[in-house]
């Protein structure tokens, strides 16, 4: 009823609005115990139980201004007769007038049929079977046709209204007459009868199947009024001829004045062109500005990591290796923070871009859940991922935003969390949803996808039914009702790791069994992803300034945990960029979590190249072993929202799984001789107390299941509880945080089978690049430093040289047999900077190949480049400029792939990689490309 209440004011007269459910003898007691509460009627101005009747129409929504709520309308006769007139005839409908608080009203009638074609509602029969309720509404009738008749009225006429009601609808004591007086009449409108000799006219007519009549007279000798009416006719003529006099002089006074408006619009607007023109060479200068300031910054912090890198691969003491890593987090920090502050300014400018790729949710998780692996052991922190089953494997977007939205609500978790967990949960939000409403506003969106739950878990959410309805507004609630006939839940229920409903075994159930509805073929999907922490939490005042630039809980926050309080403002502003949003729900002392959306393609924008289906069973890259497929493994853990985390990554790769919530069940389990046998057997050891997971693995050692593996999962134990473990019993320790790799390579060394661990490439190929001769181009000696010893560890003879001038000579000078095989040029360079240094190279090329010469004479144009593809040497631009647009430029000069400074190890091996395998970014022929 909140949008009638705000909207009152279009409906002056209408003093109350109900809602009256139509309720059949057989289900009062149903609706009483839904809406909590018993049928009532007044009597004398007492409020008494409803009596059984035929039929009820109790109050079950309300304006504010009414407290009627489940009063039965159709108890009293006044309104009765209306309520079945409205009913059989599916028309509008009024009840006769009543006195209420010295006034007269009439009470209106609409019936309500629910969502049933109204083709079918032909006949009285139908529209009896098929009503579901009426709306309901009391008109001050005084007032109405006060204010409609005060239009035509004057001093000297007089009108009354009069309505007339059948004597059988038993209603003569109200009205004061008798049956034999037909027909009942009232005068609800003018208090004073018409004289018999009066001159006037009655109007009736029928409205809201109620009769009534206008009735109309003179008091006075309507020959004078004529008269006087005639004499008025002149003088009124006389003032409109003064009036348009004077509106012809204004008008022509306003002509004077409107040159001088022009003159000071065309002022106006040079003035707002200048500043336009001012504004843009504004934004321009800092764009200039940011892009110089992130490369004089990253250019010194290239030379900090780049020697830490090189130097933690030498013979280090444990101090020093100590040393050595701690320079390094702090200039990665800065390196972090460095990126923070560019991401925010270009989102501000409205310079950031978002990619369209390929990319899968599950292991982006797991990536980041291998990022933060050291922080949650130090820690003793339990962190794990979720992702349902319904959420495509192949996903369009942008993974390295997503990842940065991830890495940073992940780091805060951890940051603010002392002891606990930090839980990820992933569900994919119903396609069909969307044919029966358009996206709401955020916050009416997660009310949605929680809605339902919120009624059946209210001392989880801490919200009741009532403010559930009243936080959806106008068509949102209507549709998302008509949505809720056809399918009661538009998304998985958000599990949690807390003790509570959330981490119920009904509602992991519920979780596993829902699946989409519809057709499944739909171009985009939205995700809701949410991260949950036990962590110190967020007061209430200060949940909604979180999401400002460079704010934090309080000051002591800052100075306990640091950070600078722009992250969670960058993680909004990529959130809209993908058409989601991102709230927070927080207790102080109980953690947090927040909840974010995105819309992801279901399609890249290179092609639809793949038109993806929910499919409900994945397989993960690299762990295609039929070995593992089919196996039956028991899962024995206390918390069903674990469980299902382990046995997630376990149905990726067509495991069968029973659970088991302690060590009986577990042995019951085990002793049964229905279906296939288990072949392993997994411990959770988060699940269960110490002694009792050392005396079931003991006990199914001494029983006949002693042969079936034991695999247990958990935080990194200490030395002498994990030597406790094994004795015991348990052959493999598979550590958290749990990903499908680890947990899959851990069962499969628990079977006794062989494990191929894929070697790490990064940093052990010595030979990689040997026989090939590059060239580095840096005007920084420590940033030539660093690169030709990251270079020279894969095997690579290097040649340095300061500038763009000294790199056209060094390409130049050089024997055809020992040309350089690829070149790392700096952007930003003093005299000569990369572009123009790339452009020449290029051009030389051309000019030097007899091959291309002898096609045609092609001259260079700087606009236009001419590029030789028989004797090309890869160039890739080393920049520390990240601002938008600067790889189109690297790629329009000539380059062909770039690598941002500081120079990571990680990423140069990729960048290797695809030299070798002659797939660089920009390369001619390249299959990236």
């Amino acid at each position: 009823m909140t949008f009638t209440n705000q909207t009152l004011f279009l409906r002056p007269h209408v003093r109350s609005l109900a809602y009256c459910l139509r309720v059949m003898p057989p289900q009062r007691a149903e609706v009483e115990r839904r809406y909590n509460g018993t049928f009532y009627i007044y009597s004398n101005g007492s409020k008494i139980p409803r009596g059984p009747a035929e039929e009820y129409a109790p109050v079950v929504l309300q304006s504010f201004n009414i407290s009627s709520y489940l009063m039965d309308v159709y108890g009293y006769p006044i309104w009765r007769a209306a309520i079945n007139q409205v009913r059989q005839s599916g028309n509008f409908s009024m009840s006769p007038p009543f006195l209420q608080q010295g006034h007269w009203r009439m009470g209106s009638f609409l019936p309500h049929y629910g969502d049933v074609d109204p083709n079918l509602l032909t006949t009285v029969e139908a529209r009896n079977a098929t009503c579901v309720g009426y709306v309901v509404t009391v008109l001050n009738v005084e007032e109405v046709f006060g204010s409609v008749i005060s239009r035509f009225k004057d001093s000297d006429l007089y009108i009354s209204a009069i309505t007339r009601v059948s004597p059988s609808l038993e209603l003569n004591d109200y009205y004061n007459c008798t049956k034999d007086q037909n027909p009942c009449e009232v005068r609800f409108f003018g208090n004073r009868p018409k004289p018999k000799n009066s001159e006037g006219v009655s109007v009736p007519f029928t409205y809201g199947s109620q009769d009534i009549e206008l009735q109309c007279w003179y008091t006075h000798n309507i020959h004078l009024h004529v008269l006087r009416e005639m004499i008025a006719w002149p003088l009124l003529m006389l003032a409109v001829v003064v009036f348009c006099i004077v509106a012809v002089y204004l008008v022509l006074k306003r002509m004077s004045t409107a040159e001088k408006d022009v003159d000071e619009r065309e002022k106006i607007h040079a003035k707002l062109r200048e500043a336009k023109l001012i504004a843009e060479a504004a934004d321009t200068a800092k764009s200039s500005f940011l892009a110089t300031v992130s490369h004089e910054i990253r250019t010194p912090m290239n030379g900090v990591i780049g020697m830490t890198n090189l130097l933690m691969g030498t013979d280090l003491t444990p101090q020093q290796l100590e040393y050595v890593k701690i320079a390094q987090a702090s200039g990665n920090a800065l390196v972090a923070l460095i990126s923070d502050v560019l991401d925010l300014s270009k989102i501000e400018a409205g310079r950031m871009e978002i990619e369209t790729v390929p990319f899968d949710m599950r292991e982006e998780l797991d990536n980041i859940l291998s990022l933060f692996e050291e922080k949650v052991h130090q820690k003793k922190l339990e962190i794990s991922a979720l992702v349902h089953d319904s959420v495509p494997q192949w996903m369009y977007g942008d993974p390295g935003r997503l990842r940065q939205v991830l890495i940073n609500l992940v780091g805060n978790a951890i940051k603010f969390t002392k002891q606990g967990h930090i839980f990820l949960c992933v569900r994919l939000v119903d396609p069909f949803f969307y044919e029966t409403i358009s996206p709401p506003t955020s916050e009416q969106f997660f009310d949605l996808v929680d809605i339902k739950r919120k009624h059946s878990i209210v001392e989880v959410e801490g919200v009741d039914s009532q403010q559930d309805q009243t936080s959806l507004k106008g068509a949102i609630a209507v549709r998302s009702s008509l949505f809720r006939a056809r399918h009661q839940h538009m998304a998985p229920p958000r599990l949690s790791m807390k003790p509570g409903p959330l981490s119920s075994s009904s509602c992991v159930a519920e979780w596993r069994n829902w699946k989409p509805i519809g057709d499944l073929g739909f171009d985009e999907v939205t995700c809701v992803i949410s991260i949950e922490d036990s962590g110190i939490g967020i007061p209430k005042f200060m949940q909604s300034r979180l999401f400002e630039p460079f704010v934090q809980a309080d000051s002591s926050t800052s100075r306990e945990y640091g950070g600078t309080g722009i992250g969670l403002s960058i993680c909004q502003k990529l959130v809209r960029l993908t058409r989601g949003d991102i709230i927070v729900e927080s207790e102080p002392g109980e953690g947090s979590v927040f909840k974010f959306s995105q819309v992801l393609p279901t399609s890249g924008q290179r092609g639809d190249l793949q038109k993806l289906a929910f499919a409900m069973k994945r397989t993960p890259s690299g762990l295609q072993d039929e070995r593992v497929s089919g196996i039956k493994v028991l899962l024995v853990d206390a918390n069903p929202v674990r469980q299902e985390v382990a046995a997630t990554y376990l149905r990726r790769v067509g495991a069968l799984i029973e659970y088991a919530e302690d060590a009986r069940i577990a042995l019951e389990l085990l002793a049964r001789n229905d279906g296939p046998p288990f072949q392993a057997v997994i411990v959770d050891l988060q699940g269960m107390d110490h002694n009792s997971s050392i005396r079931l693995v003991q006990r199914l050692k001494e029983s006949t299941f002693k042969r079936i593996p034991v695999l247990a999962l958990s935080i990194p134990p200490d030395s002498s509880l994990q030597s406790e473990l094994h004795e015991a019993g348990y052959l493999h320790i598979v550590h958290k945080p749990l990903r499908c790799t680890t947990l899959i390579a851990g069962l499969i060394q628990s079977l006794g089978m062989q494990v191929t661990n894929p070697s790490r490439k990064q940093n052990t190929n010595a030979e990689m690049l040997s026989n090939k001769r590059l060239l580095v181009v840096d005007d920084n000696m420590v940033n030539r430093r660093v690169a030709s010893s990251m270079l020279q560890r894969y095997g690579a003879t290097v040649v340095t040289v300061n500038g763009g001038n000294q790199a056209i000579n060094a390409v130049r000078n050089q024997p055809p047999e020992k040309q350089f095989d690829m070149i790392l040029m700096d952007i930003q360079m003093p005299e000569m900077d990369g572009y123009e240094a790339t452009r020449l190279i290029r051009k030389w090329e051309v000019d030097k190949c007899e091959q291309c010469r002898a096609l045609e004479k092609i001259e260079y144009d700087y606009e236009e480049i001419k590029e030789c593809s028989h004797h090309r040497i890869p160039i890739v631009a080393v920049t520390a400029d990240v601002m938008k647009g600067t790889h189109e430029m690297c790629f329009s000069a000539g380059m062909d792939d770039y690598i941002p400074k500081p120079l990571d190890q990680k990423q140069l091996q990729l960048l290797l990689e695809r030299f070798l395998e002659r797939r660089l970014v920009n390369a001619p022929g390249s299959s990236a490309k």
